[in-house]
């Protein structure tokens, strides 16, 4: 009876050494550098967006946060090597639709339960966009020229929201498969176009504002219920006869496994980013809308898209 007893005590002060200990560490995250891992070039939306939230979580977190690009193969070897990381919370990848398009590829070794939201800091909506040497000015003159003959249309990688966004457009509207030039990113994407090297294609405002402003690239129209901010004279699909709403959203997980409040101190920290007014003002110059949504909100979204995204997932298989 008495080593019965003597036993309990051992169990239960093992278990309060633990917990304490367990908690110590928790409350001390982060204690090390914090690497937000992007599965794009360098340059392009998504680079340009970690790179301002790591400046100001770096801030906030009271620990170095830095961007790490690995760009190739529509963004599945940045994925993979983020979601191989220990599950500690010192890597965070960031995650966009291309994680869900490119499991229902079936070409990777991960799933979506391989992954946990931490939260979304961004929704951009798409924009029809044409090179100015393909002689394409207006939204008609890209579905009349779509329509006659397949154009080349550039993406920032086979599966991304803009591809995706390409093919449920020509899906809608009958246009004619584009031939498609996908690159590692949207900055190889818009310079593509600037080129003279692809015709069209669907980006986001961030990564092609430079060459819009200086005419490089003509913006269409804009895929959202309401006019962008930063392109006020552009109409949107609605506005010129076509229902079209489309676009890329942006945010960051973790490897699943990752402790549930070391996620709420990441989610929290992103929060407190993008609330600051130096991410606003930096997302406001650059052209990046702000859309947060917390850890539990972002995930169901994801699962949403997941969803949603199976049922329309044969398009890529067509292409």
């Amino acid at each position: 009876m008495k080593k019965s007893l003597q036993a309990v005590i051992a169990l239960t002060l093992a278990l309060v050494l633990t917990f304490a200990f367990g908690s110590a560490a928790l409350a001390d995250f982060p204690e090390k550098e914090i690497t937000i891992v992007v599965p794009f070039a360098a340059g392009g939306n998504v680079d340009l967006c970690c790179r301002i939230i790591a400046d100001e979580m770096t801030k906030i977190l009271g620990q170095q946060v830095v961007v790490d690009d690995r760009p190739g193969g529509g963004a599945i070897i940045g994925q993979t090597y983020a979601l191989s990381q220990p599950a500690d919370g010192y890597t965070m990848l960031a995650l966009t639709s291309s994680f869900v398009t490119n499991i229902l590829s079936g070409d990777t070794d991960f799933g979506m339960e391989d992954a946990i939201a931490i939260g979304q800091f961004c929704f951009d909506p798409e924009i029809v966009v044409a090179g100015v040497d393909s002689g394409i000015t207006t939204l008609e003159e890209f579905m009349t020229a779509a329509k006659a003959d397949a154009l080349t249309n550039s993406t920032p990688g086979f599966s991304t929201s803009h591809h995706i966004a390409s093919l449920i457009m020509t899906e809608t509207f009958g246009l004619t498969p584009f031939l498609y030039m996908h690159t590692n990113g949207s900055a190889d994407q818009v310079a593509e176009l600037a080129g003279g090297h692809a015709q069209v294609g669907l980006t986001t405002y961030g990564g092609a504002a430079t060459l819009i402003s200086e005419g490089k690239i003509l913006p269409l129209a804009v895929c959202n219920s309401e006019r962008h901010e930063a392109l006020p004279d552009v109409a949107t699909m609605a506005e010129l006869g076509y229902d079209f709403t489309y676009g890329a959203y942006r945010g960051f997980a973790v490897p699943a496994g990752t402790p549930e409040d070391v996620v709420a101190i990441l989610s929290d920290a992103l929060k407190q980013a993008m609330e600051s007014e130096a991410v606003i003002k930096a997302f406001n110059d650059s052209g990046f809308p702000i859309m947060y949504l917390n850890a539990a909100d972002y995930q169901k979204m994801l699962d949403d898209d997941y969803k949603n995204m199976s049922a329309i997932y044969y398009l890529l298989d067509e292409e």
